[in-house]
């Protein structure tokens, strides 16, 4: 039988592990690649809750898997139509499936679609950082649906007949290039509102930069914002969050206020970029990973002289 201990390896609080992840998104590829599985758009769910017994939308079954785990003793997918016969000689081999072992283990380390995956690794990186794993009931929660709007928005062709782009794909592309060219948002919405106007009629671009960043938001690669000092002495942050004058030059925090009510503008910012979110990111690309890890896996191998970075050896 195809080894599938990863189903049950680790305890219910302990399911966000890669290979567990991966292995979800497999079940979901093979399960979703059969027609007859979907039963008025859903297929069986086979949580430890719903137990085969409800069938949802394949981006709610994952939910409901990467929280609540598998039920038990399903290591065969027969509710899923998947089919397992024994042979004496050479054991539990699969039949009767449309997609072979091999490939439900392919397609879950790798998606086709790279803009789908990001969302996946997003939605795997929200799940980790929260400090007790919400239960999925029935209907998933405000962060679950923005995670399924991107999911959908990652397949939905910019406009009908489209085969290249998708609303997701195109939105981060012309982010790239804004970021890379130093482009202002003003000159952002004036390119995307020339592109509209060359589009076929009714496409899903972004119609500008506010809509096209609020879009992306739930990918939670944000930054904070930090007031500090306009002479560069100290930051506004920690134990000093609180303070309104420079400790070092005695210069305002804030600009004067021209009438009464009105919001404190600090002098100056800066936009702090978390590293953890983004080295979790880097950690739960399953591309990327094989670099991040390239240390520990390839250096065991190395002469002890090379490893502690001996130029004679």
């Amino acid at each position: 039988m195809n080894n599938r201990s990863w189903m049950y390896r680790d305890s219910p609080q302990g399911l966000r592990k890669m290979d567990y992840c991966n292995g979800v998104q497999g079940f979901i590829n093979f399960t979703t690649s059969i027609p007859i599985n979907f039963t008025g758009g859903g297929i069986r769910c086979p949580c430890r809750k719903c137990e085969n017994k409800k069938y949802l939308h394949p981006d709610v079954v994952m939910i409901h898997l990467l929280h609540k785990g598998f039920m038990e003793n399903y290591l065969c997918w027969y509710a899923h139509k998947e089919v397992f016969v024994r042979n004496k000689s050479m054991g539990e081999r699969v039949v009767g499936s449309t997609s072979s072992t091999s490939n439900v283990q392919g397609v879950a380390n790798y998606n086709s679609n790279p803009y789908r995956n990001i969302v996946i690794d997003a939605m795997r990186i929200y799940q980790d950082n929260v400090s007790q794993c919400p239960i999925v009931e029935e209907e998933p929660n405000a962060d679950a649906f923005r995670f399924f709007d991107l999911l959908k928005d990652s397949d939905e062709p910019l406009w009908d007949g489209c085969t290249n782009h998708s609303k997701l794909s195109v939105v981060a592309q012309v982010f790239t290039i804004k970021s890379d060219h130093g482009l202002s948002e003003t000159g952002y919405d004036k390119i995307i509102e020339w592109a509209r106007s060359i589009l076929p009629e009714g496409n899903k671009l972004k119609e500008n930069f506010y809509a096209a960043k609020s879009m992306m938001k739930p990918l939670h690669l944000g930054y904070q914002k930090i007031d500090m000092c306009p002479n560069f002495c100290f930051l506004c942050y920690l134990k000093n969050a609180e303070l309104n004058e420079c400790t070092t030059c005695g210069h305002s925090r804030y600009k004067p206020r021209t009438s009464r009510g009105k919001t404190l503008v600090a002098y100056k910012k800066i936009r702090y970029f978390p590293i953890t979110p983004r080295l979790q990111r880097l950690f739960m690309s399953s591309r990327i990973v094989e670099h991040m890890i390239w240390d520990q896996s390839h250096c065991r191998t190395l002469p002890r002289a090379r490893r502690r970075g001996d130029p004679s050896s």
